[in-house]
């Protein structure tokens, strides 16, 4: 996986494989959201729940399977290799950037799944159509209680199972991310209802948020890709 991701890619001449499929499905899953939230404004729920459950569940799959293959892609922390521009931009523009840019899809990571839940939750279905339920939506403190702890327990047997098999660190990093993810999705439940009680409101404040910042990692990766990839291309040397 990680030799095809290095592989030339098909946008511009420096790319690689991975950086323009990951730019190009940035683009593409953007596009879906933004396209979810205007049927939403329209009242097609039916149809805003499709595609959002489709294009939100294949960005999810899609982040950690690409993230995973290259040891999480940060590279913030594989020092200065893949950035040819000088070092006052890379410390200045580029790595802010670059860690904003994780930042949100680390957000979007946890806010994604919760979204999806918390829509099903806050829905009845009226004609065959979703339709908004106004009203206090709260979760049941043993589901939530249960729930945490099958959590707990999953990311103890993966971590052993990483262990017995002698896998990296940077599996063992993933695995905990993933978890951590899935633990932060499950708190955030709680905090929020607190904040807003009535289910309505929360899902369509919180999507409004959710869609702003995705539209926030397409700005965030458009100018990670153009500073490593067309700005700022690492310049090899004829022959090496």
């Amino acid at each position: 996986m990680q030799e095809f991701l290095k592989k030339p890619g098909f946008m511009v001449q420096s790319g690689t494989m991975g950086a323009d499929l990951s730019y190009l499905l940035a683009v593409i899953f953007t596009v879906l959201f933004l396209l979810a939230w205007w049927m939403a404004k329209k009242g097609q729920g039916t149809r805003h729940h499709n595609l959002i459950f489709v294009s939100m569940v294949s960005m999810v799959v899609y982040f950690v399977a690409y993230y995973y293959a290259r040891s999480l892609g940060v590279l913030s922390l594989e020092g200065k290799e893949g950035f040819g521009g000088p070092p006052e931009v890379y410390d200045s523009v580029f790595m802010p950037v670059l860690t904003t840019h994780l930042i949100l899809v680390t957000l979007g990571l946890i806010l994604t799944p919760y979204m999806i839940v918390e829509g099903f939750r806050a829905c009845d279905k009226v004609g065959g159509d979703y339709v908004l339920r106004p009203g206090d939506l709260k979760a049941d403190p043993k589901k939530f209680k249960r729930i945490w702890i099958w959590i707990l327990a999953l990311w103890a047997l993966m971590e052993v199972y990483c262990l017995a098999m002698g896998k990296s660190g940077a599996a063992q990093l993933a695995y905990l991310l993933i978890f951590a993810t899935i633990a932060g999705v499950v708190g955030l439940e709680k905090l929020i209802e607190k904040w807003l009680t009535d289910g309505a409101r929360r899902h369509r404040v919180l999507g409004r948020i959710t869609m702003v910042m995705f539209a926030l990692i397409l700005v965030t990766s458009t100018a990670t890709y153009l500073m490593l990839y067309v700005i700022y291309p690492v310049k090899t040397v004829a022959g090496s």
